[in-house]
């Protein structure tokens, strides 16, 4: 595919989201990305659930067909010597080579960046781990819940004071070391461009979310002040999920100029929100009762975009809480073409999130392709660009080395 990277080659030897991702966000840009995998299983994303018509295969992994748009798949067990040497020489002529190995592994298999680059002194090389490549924490185990708990997430941010500890969903620490990693990339190329040297990018996902200014660490760091979870309990209306004629909205004081209750007091006309106790962003946790009993009846007589319409309109923010099918079908997404829709030799068709941008008015996303198969272009690079003989790939094959 054409695209603003098209210009650049990247492997991806990644075992997690954070590295599928990453090479994800560099392929949807236009770069030749080659996702290897290990043979017969393949990547572990393959076989989580769920699955297009609910039934498990390897092709029909929602969260594998996610995280893998716009890559060539092959199929090499980079364990074994044979396969070792294909993968050396596939990375002669790579700008990029994503991987999330444990520390230490890639040298053991004699892949470390010392090695990759001896061949290819242009080569950037991203390494993302749980704890980062060195320190005392290098070589333990992890995945995003631990990185929340590492960082801080589930001391401070995430849960109410009086309550345990909640974790954020759907793997959000995995996609921030992601986007970590292709902005290092981005950074990295710039400096190849300067040098003519490639660098060794070491991604940290703990890391990547204590880096991540959300009041947590950032504010600690600078006045000594301690947060705890629960830091929102004192805002109640900033949260509060109230019920309308079609569906559901989410409150908050944005966009109210510094005087919250005047402002939802005067849109909704309901004075009693003016009074003291509801002063800071409708009062503490307490006036929680009193507070949805004055706003409920009142939201409950509009519609979702009728509301939405009228608060906007006079500076006021509210969220309507959408179902992923009123996502899909919004006409605002929809007139943006944001959305578009890739064939699946075995899933079939299927409408796909773009990038989150667009540059020059283009979504990257339109000239996509969908998630390869499990060794899909074996032939396509192996022997129509390494040269092999399809003699010599059936013998790798029945080797299980692809």
């Amino acid at each position: 595919m054409s695209g603003i990277l098209s210009e650049l080659r990247v492997m991806e030897l990644a075992h997690r989201p954070s590295g599928a991702y990453c090479a994800k966000l560099v392929a949807d840009q236009g770069a030749d990305t080659i996702k290897v995998e290990p043979p017969g299983w393949g990547d572990q994303a393959r076989h989580e659930p769920p699955f297009i018509g609910d039934e498990p295969h390897p092709d029909r992994s929602s969260t594998f067909l996610a995280f893998n748009t716009n890559k060539r798949g092959i199929s090499l067990d980079v364990e074994q010597t044979a396969g070792r040497d294909l993968f050396l020489r596939l990375a002669r002529s790579a700008d990029i080579i994503v991987e999330s190995y444990p520390p230490g592994r890639l040298g053991e298999l004699g892949l470390d960046y010392e090695v990759l680059s001896s061949d290819n002194t242009r080569l950037i090389l991203v390494s993302i781990t749980y704890f980062g490549q060195d320190g005392p924490y290098a070589n333990y185990q992890g995945d995003d819940l631990v990185a929340q708990a590492m960082g801080g997430y589930l001391y401070a941010v995430t849960g109410s004071t009086n309550k345990p500890p909640m974790g954020t969903a759907l793997q959000q620490m995995e996609i921030t070391a992601a986007r970590n990693g292709s902005v290092a990339v981005m950074a990295a190329l710039l400096k190849r461009d300067q040098t003519g040297q490639g660098t060794h990018i070491d991604v940290s996902t703990m890391e990547a979310a204590v880096s991540t200014p959300s009041g947590l660490i950032h504010p600690y760091t600078y006045t000594g002040r301690n947060p705890h979870r629960g830091g929102s309990d004192g805002n109640v209306m900033d949260g509060m999920h109230l019920a309308t004629l079609d569906g559901e909205v989410t409150l908050t004081t944005a966009g109210t100029g510094g005087r919250p209750m005047q402002a939802w007091a005067e849109f909704l006309e309901e004075p009693a929100l003016e009074d003291s106790k509801f002063a800071s962003r409708g009062g503490r946790m307490e006036h929680w009762e009193e507070l949805h009993s004055l706003v409920a009846p009142k939201l409950a007589q509009w519609t979702n975009l009728d509301l939405m319409r009228e608060t906007m309109a006079r500076g006021l923010v509210i969220g309507l809480v959408q179902t992923p099918t009123q996502v899909v079908e919004s006409p605002h997404l929809e007139e943006r073409g944001f959305f578009v829709e890739l064939d699946h030799a075995e899933a079939g068709p299927l409408k796909y999130p773009g990038s989150g941008f667009f540059m020059d008015g283009e979504n990257a996303m339109a000239t996509a392709r969908a998630a390869p198969g499990l060794g899909e272009h074996n032939v396509e690079i192996l022997n129509g660009e390494l040269g092999l003989s399809l003699r010599e790939l059936g013998l790798l094959r029945a080797a299980h080395v692809i």
